[in-house]
């Protein structure tokens, strides 16, 4: 039995932008299969909306926490409905 598609959107704020951190989002996202996009926010934060298992999500957040430890201050992460789009996992500019 195969999980259903989920969709977050997380906010990720702190020392978080000119750090690598999209490239490494990317990295993670890409392991897991995960689908969406990251961006930098004009605030400074950076913002993925990304799409897939709850199980792979939230392995993604732990992976990008773990890497990216000194750099986060906080992560918020809203719950939407999925698009169902299987485009991959970029950069959103």
């Amino acid at each position: 039995m195969s999980e259903t598609t989920v969709r977050y959107r997380v906010r990720f704020e702190g020392h978080v932008q000119g750090v690598g951190f999209r490239m490494t989002s990317i990295d993670q996202a890409r392991e897991l299969n995960l689908h969406g996009f990251v961006r930098n926010e004009s605030d400074g934060s950076v913002l993925a909306d990304v799409e897939g298992t709850a199980t792979a999500l939230k392995q993604w957040i732990r992976r990008v926490e773990t890497v990216m430890r000194d750099n986060i201050q906080d992560t918020r992460i809203d719950v939407l409905p999925p698009r169902g789009i299987a485009s991959g996992f970029h950069i959103q500019y």
